[in-house]
């Protein structure tokens, strides 16, 4: 079950929105060695497939996945997630 969580909650914010998802996953991944476990990453994207994206790698890698928000419509559409690190 994802929760709501308030933006003032995270530690990081990863701002993706207008590129790929390539190009964000490696950041992704940057950011996310820079956090301690317990800290948590935002991440706004435009990319229809962050969502699958991020439920499956964060699943994959010990995380979790907190909230995943859709929202604005279908031309402006964002997806706003956060991310609880559980592991190193």
């Amino acid at each position: 079950m994802m929760t709501a969580v308030t933006p003032s909650l995270a530690t990081k914010t990863l701002d993706n929105r207008g590129s790929d998802c390539a190009a964000g996953f490696v950041k992704l991944l940057e950011i996310m060695e820079t956090l301690a476990v317990g800290e948590t990453l935002r991440i706004l994207s435009t990319d229809a497939a962050a969502q699958r994206e991020l439920q499956a790698w964060t699943a994959r890698a010990g995380h979790t996945l907190l909230e995943a928000v859709k929202s604005g419509p279908f031309w402006r559409r964002e997806y706003h997630f956060l991310i609880h690190k559980e592991t190193t």
